[in-house]
């Protein structure tokens, strides 16, 4: 898998993992937000009737709600379509006020026996002088209890509101929506400007840096790539410090060669001066008939090297059938007569043992 389609790979699941977790956690803030923003509304809403209200329990502490109280609770319902349902009570848990009459001075319990009360917010509010909110109903609504506190800090009354959650839950779901596209458009910028130094400094470097490599060859062991102060520039240098090497290396590896010849070319020298009778001919051939040496001045401008068909005239086939013959009867010695130039040798050909791979041929050629 290409660097690139690993990068989108691991950036893909980092941006999911991230987006997932920043949505948790943005929910619940939400969430936090909204209905507590929904809840001080609720509280902030009685506590400005409070003064009020608290004056009208101090003076008839155990009855029902005066018309004035039963038009403030009307009221509060009648304004506020979040709240679908309103019970004020006494201190005692008696309630003052109910849309429905008939539970009018009913006992805290009689009416949680008979009715309910959706939650405990009521003993809760009662017992910590505190505003309670409770969620019920599948997270659709909140059982708020806010207790209306006279001078003393005792509970005079506490006003019983159910609250409808759907406003806040369309609250929630918006900003959600707006945090997933926030979201999407923050990872489509991040990973549109990671990708472009990624391309930038490392992929197109590195290919860069690939070709280089593809040109290199044996006739030319040079990396061209730019020097770069990064850790591609780094890798640059090393395959640029190989090449060196091996060039080294190669160099190293003629000179011994260039030396092993002249080496080989003094011992044949010196064999031919003992060995090869004087006013004879002598040479040294290799497994491709090239000619290695000779006690005898050899000048053909423009080559390297000198073949034997070089020496001797293509007419001189019989030189290479006995060449021939002797690479296949290794240190056999074969005789032939040939003529060169209008003169006549007697040909001794003969293929020494083979010394690491190194196949000679000496041809001495007498003349009759």
């Amino acid at each position: 898998m290409k660097l690139t389609s690993k990068w989108v790979l691991w950036f893909g699941l980092v941006a999911i993992y991230a987006s997932i977790v920043g949505g948790l956690f943005y929910y619940n803030l939400f969430k936090f937000v909204f209905d507590k923003k929904l809840q001080n509304e609720m509280v902030e809403m009685v506590r400005s009737k409070a003064p009020d209200l608290v004056q009208w329990l101090a003076a008839r502490p155990k009855s029902e709600s005066t018309f004035r109280e039963a038009e403030v609770m009307k009221g509060m319902v009648r304004n506020d379509d979040r709240i679908k349902s309103l019970i004020y009570l006494n201190y005692d848990g008696s309630i003052r006020w109910h849309e429905n009459t008939k539970f009018l001075r009913m006992a805290y319990t009689d009416y949680n026996n008979s009715v309910g009360f959706d939650t405990n917010a009521v003993v809760l509010a009662i017992r910590d002088r505190l505003p309670r909110a409770i969620m019920f109903g599948n997270g659709d609504y909140y059982d708020m209890a806010i207790p209306l506190l006279a001078k003393d800090n005792m509970v005079a009354g506490v006003v019983n509101v159910t609250v409808s959650r759907a406003g806040a839950k369309q609250l929630i779901h918006s900003s959600m929506i707006r945090y997933a596209l926030g979201a999407c458009i923050m990872m489509l910028l991040i990973g549109g400007v990671l990708y472009l130094f990624l391309l930038l400094r490392i992929i197109r470097p590195l290919a860069a840096l690939k070709d280089s490599i593809d040109a290199v060859s044996l006739n030319h062991l040079v990396l061209s790539f730019p020097s770069r102060k990064d850790e591609i520039g780094d890798v640059g240098r090393s395959v640029s410090d190989l090449l060196y090497k091996i060039r080294e290396d190669i160099k190293g590896l003629e000179d011994m060669e260039i030396m092993s010849v002249e080496k080989e070319k003094t011992w044949w020298k010196t064999i031919f001066a003992v060995a090869v009778p004087k006013g004879s001919r002598a040479l040294v051939v290799d497994e491709n008939n090239n000619v290695l040496y000779s006690n005898f001045e050899i000048n053909i401008p423009g080559k390297d090297k000198v073949h034997l068909l070089d020496i001797f005239d293509s007419r001189q086939q019989g030189i290479i059938q006995v060449v021939g013959e002797a690479f296949e009867n290794p240190t056999k010695v074969l005789r032939s007569t040939i003529d060169n130039n209008d003169v006549q040798f007697l040909l001794k050909a003969v293929q020494l043992p083979d010394d690491a791979g190194k196949n000679r041929i000496v041809l001495v050629l007498e003349p009759k």
